[in-house]
């Protein structure tokens, strides 16, 4: 995506006429060969002039064919590169992208990349709420500290993900003319501030990834010229009360998405359950019951795992519901059988 993914074959712009009429064919060729599969051409705001490259999105799910011969057989480019899930080669001196896309995710993979960058510009909001808006769809992230716990998705609807940060969910299902009228949507949300979006204010590979978004520049440029947009004060709430500010938004998340809280809950009562676990079993402790060190204790790590799995029903509830000496002396018991092969 973006244009750029060719290095050793030569591609151009295409005017508006010419790139429609290359999407078409392109279109029908892949439906003809990909009849019950959804595939849609990415759409850019309707006043573009001019176009790098064709971004097609395909549901590629238990595909049983290599998409790469398919490409090299069907279109015959000079030059094919794979990132990951995008496949990007040449036709008719023209890059084409081709993302795939599993099939529960591809109308909200649709919709996220749509209108020139506007997902990754309203991301930005979600991602201050404390979520994650993807091709996935919305997402909440838990962790303890650093660590990630699990990922719970809230909704592939992006209908209801745009309510939840009040946009209009009609005026993005219309589409838009121009890159303002993208950016004007984005700022209509009462969460906008622009100050989230300066360079300064992203992180070092935010900062490098979104310079090289002709998009994002744009909105930058735009933003320079606006003295009345929205400006919800996410510093000072932090700066008052950080913790407080999460937890509002969270517990707008579990009364939008009911499912969310439950399993939110389940992931933290996992997370304590491992944090008493490790605190009555872990390598320290059991190097000082045995003396075993390095690759020994490894290994021996590894078949009290293997003989507590193959004995309990759940061996991370057996161990949380005994006390340390019941457990040492299960492990000193193992040592005495593992010694003896």
């Amino acid at each position: 995506m973006g244009g750029q993914a060719l290095k050793n074959t030569v591609t151009r712009r295409y005017e508006r006429a010419e790139y429609e009429a290359l999407c078409t064919q392109v279109l029908n060729q892949l439906r003809i060969d990909f009849p019950e599969r959804k595939i849609a051409a990415i759409p850019a705001y309707r006043a573009k002039t001019s176009f790098g490259d064709l971004d097609i999105l395909m549901d590629t799910d238990q595909l049983t064919i290599h998409l790469s011969d398919y490409i090299k057989t069907r279109f015959q480019p000079n030059e094919l590169v794979r990132n990951t899930n995008v496949y990007s080669f040449d036709y008719q001196q023209f890059q084409i992208d081709i993302i795939g896309s599993p099939h529960e995710d591809f109308d909200i993979s649709l919709h996220y990349f749509a209108w020139n960058d506007l997902g990754n510009i309203i991301g930005r909001l979600y991602h201050k709420m404390g979520f994650k808006y993807g091709h996935d769809g919305l997402t909440l992230i838990v962790r303890d500290g650093n660590n990630i716990l699990g990922v719970i998705s809230l909704s592939k609807d992006i209908k209801t993900i745009l309510a939840f940060a009040e946009l209009d969910r009609e005026l993005f299902l219309q589409g838009f003319d121009t890159l303002e009228d993208i950016f004007r949507f984005a700022a209509s949300s009462p969460y906008f501030n622009k100050a989230i979006y300066l360079l300064d204010n992203r992180n070092h590979a935010s900062r490098i990834r979104d310079k090289k978004r002709s998009t994002y520049n744009a909105l930058l440029k735009w933003l320079d010229t606006q003295d009345h947009l929205n400006a919800y004060p996410w510093d000072t709430l932090r700066e008052h009360g950080g913790r407080q500010l999460k937890e509002q938004f969270l517990q707008r998340a579990f009364e939008w998405f009911p499912h969310a809280k439950p399993q939110y809950e389940q992931l933290l009562a996992l997370n304590e359950q491992r944090k008493r676990v490790h605190e009555k079993f872990n390598g320290e402790l059991i190097q000082s019951w045995i003396g075993l060190e390095g690759k020994a204790l490894g290994a021996f790590m590894k078949y009290l795992r293997e003989q507590g799995n193959a004995e309990q029903q759940d061996f991370i509830q057996w161990l949380d519901t005994h006390d340390l000496v019941y457990i040492k002396e299960w492990v000193l018991a193992q040592y005495q059988t593992y010694s003896d092969f």
